[in-house]
């Protein structure tokens, strides 16, 4: 199979570009996950392909990239429309293609530069390319950290490093702001430092408390928008943040007294806040994304807004601060989760937790009024997405709670950091069903939350939560709790996850 490999009169099986363009033509159109996985193997094979001439490397590198584009966006789209609804292992299969195929290509193309650099044979033909390779290397590494954003981990500290070493060859060379089309198209055209910018703004953009829908978004506004942020060497209005150049650590937000030194880069959204604000207002009035943004797909608006809604308090000045104070905690908490086992522990009809492999131990390390931050090994976190209900119990609580995930990142491969919003320290299971019920065996359980809330008639209104796709506008349900039945007339969803609905009823009469 590798005997091109042997020997040093071995050619490459794509050194041949007919024989290169029938094997990609003959790849499965209907089966990504496998077109991926051979041309990440083919692009891995250039690595040892020293009888190739850099020129021809390019060209292959080229050719397989463009190969990949609909097998990689399908399998994005499918990783993004289906998350609540595919299995575990599928999720983690396509994570894993897609990171693997973008990292392959990352480090393709920095091979590329490396055997540029050396002087491999043909390198004095490439030089006006070595702007492109180093963008397309720049743009596969911010796929990388969205791909690992997207799993709500930790960043390799590689891409960082990386990074830095890409930017600061453009700058040595002087064409870190000269316009390159980085590929062919619409939106092809870039330059390094936008490219460089669009890591790490995504990167301060906060998208640990965004899903995965959200984060997509997000990661498309700000390549639509990098054309506004800045870099300078001095800090400067606009560019609240900064990254070393040399140091391969993690961009951080301007702090006084900073130490200066050669590798320090200041940047911000420049004058990106006010143009994402007048997108803002567009969409707010026309209900719909405008042509000239580019999101890679189709979104409900409001889930757009609300993308949008997070960047604007990102980028702003002064980003958004707690609004309450967060006081050190370490004590323990035990946590379940899945809709049914929520309802089973808050009624107390699981009676012996100790036994009960669904329960989970987290240590707290902070907590306020609205909620807790908490650590969990990475281990037993397959399960865990922003938006996941929660029953949570403190151990030295009365009673149980329930609670939303709301923030989910990573310090290292070991820990998570959740940040948890209560919405009730003490939950009580009601019995729902419809009007047109005909015997308990229709009765569904919901978890009714303390709310005091009134309609503009003075009318009573409640929160409850259901199990998913439970709720509609067009279903009136009677409330069965506290040896009492009532009407409750459906009056808006309030917010729904792939576990969980919870909606506004208004109370409007005891049930007959």
């Amino acid at each position: 199979m590798l005997k091109w490999i042997k020997g040093s009169k071995s050619v490459h099986p794509f050194a041949d570009d007919k024989s290169a363009r029938e094997f990609i033509a003959d790849l499965p159109p209907l089966d990504s996950y496998k077109s991926l996985e051979e041309l990440c193997y083919w692009l891995d094979t250039l690595g040892s392909a020293d009888d190739l001439k850099l020129p021809r490397v390019l060209e292959i590198i080229d050719l397989i990239d463009q190969a990949a584009k609909n097998h990689q966006r399908k399998l994005s789209q499918d990783y993004l429309s289906g998350s609540a609804r595919l299995q575990k292992f599928q999720e983690i299969r396509i994570w894993n293609t897609m990171f693997v195929f973008w990292k392959q290509v990352a480090d393709t193309y920095q091979m590329c530069l490396a055997r540029f650099q050396a002087g491999a044979g043909g390198w004095s033909s490439l030089k006006a390319q070595m702007p492109m390779v180093v963008a397309r290397a720049l743009r596969a590494l911010t796929l990388q950290l969205k791909w690992q954003l997207l799993r709500y981990g930790p960043i390799d500290q590689r891409v960082w490093e990386q990074m830095g070493k890409l930017y600061s060859y453009a700058e040595e060379r002087g064409f870190a702001a000269t316009p390159v089309v980085v590929y062919p198209g619409k939106f092809g055209e870039s330059t390094i430092q936008r490219e460089f910018l669009k890591g790490l703004m995504l990167n301060i953009s906060s998208t640990d408390s965004l899903l995965p829908a959200k984060l997509e978004i997000a990661e498309r506004v700000v390549a639509q928008f990098s054309e506004f942020f800045l870099m300078n060497r001095q800090p400067a209005k606009g560019c609240h943040y900064y990254f070393d150049l040399n140091e391969g650590k993690v961009p951080a937000r301007m702090m006084s007294h900073l130490q200066m030194t050669p590798g320090l880069r200041f940047f911000g959204p420049g004058s990106a806040a006010p143009e994402l604000q007048k997108l803002i207002a567009a969409v707010q009035v026309d209900g719909v994304v405008p042509s000239h943004i580019n999101l890679g797909g189709t979104f409900d608006a409001e889930v757009v807004l609300e993308a949008l809604r997070h960047l604007a308090r990102y980028w702003a000045p002064n980003p958004p601060a707690r609004s309450e104070e967060r006081r050190n905690s370490v004590s323990r908490m035990s946590v379940v989760h899945d809709f049914d086992e929520i309802v089973s522990t808050v009624s107390g009809e699981t009676q012996d937790l100790s036994f009960d492999s669904t329960v989970e131990v987290w240590t707290v390390e902070n907590e306020s009024e609205g909620g807790y931050g908490a650590l969990m090994p990475q281990a037993t976190s397959d399960w865990l997405r922003v938006g996941t209900l929660l029953g949570v119990k403190l151990d030295d609580g009365a009673s149980w709670g329930v609670g939303i995930v709301r923030r989910l990142s990573a310090y290292d491969h070991k820990q998570r950091y959740i940040g948890i919003q209560v919405l009730t320290k003490g939950a009580t299971v009601v019995k729902l069903a419809a009007i047109s019920a005909i015997d308990d065996a229709e009765l569904e359980s919901a978890l009714l939350l303390p709310s005091n809330a009134n309609d503009a008639n003075g009318a009573a209104e409640m929160n409850l939560l259901l199990r998913p796709g439970a709720f509609s506008l067009q279903k009136s349900m009677e409330m069965r709790a506290y040896e009492r039945s009532y009407l409750l007339v459906p009056r808006k969803l309030v917010e729904s996850g792939h576990d969980f609905d919870m909606a506004r009823f208004r109370v409007m009469q005891r049930a007959a």
